[in-house]
């Protein structure tokens, strides 16, 4: 099983010389060198996943500051139909007003 070219190295080549060196089979020491390396790198992330990762978090930033722009823009609708009920309730008052004061 290869590792990623980004992945943290392990160096299985040096790992199974010492193994030989210190009288385990070619094979053997191979395939443990193998077995230290997936142990320790699985699950690591890799460079590639960061900038995966990183570019999901980029989109979701946007999509938020485009939700903020929205909710912006309700709340300043919202505003505007307070004080258009606020300037007909006041209008409707002063005209209630009129014709009271007027014979």
């Amino acid at each position: 099983m290869a590792m990623p070219a980004d992945a943290p190295g392990f160096d299985t080549l040096s790992y199974a010389r010492r193994l030989k060196d210190a009288g385990v089979g070619e094979k053997q020491a191979e395939a443990h060198a193998e077995a230290v390396r997936d142990a320790i790198t699985q699950g690591v992330a890799t460079k590639a996943d960061i900038a995966r990762l990183e570019n999901k978090m980029d989109g979701l930033e946007n999509k938020m500051d485009g939700l903020e722009n929205k909710m912006d823009g309700m709340a300043t609708k919202a505003e505007l139909y307070r004080t258009m009920w606020l300037q007909t309730f006041a209008i409707l008052g002063g005209v209630g007003l009129l014709i009271k004061l007027l014979p």
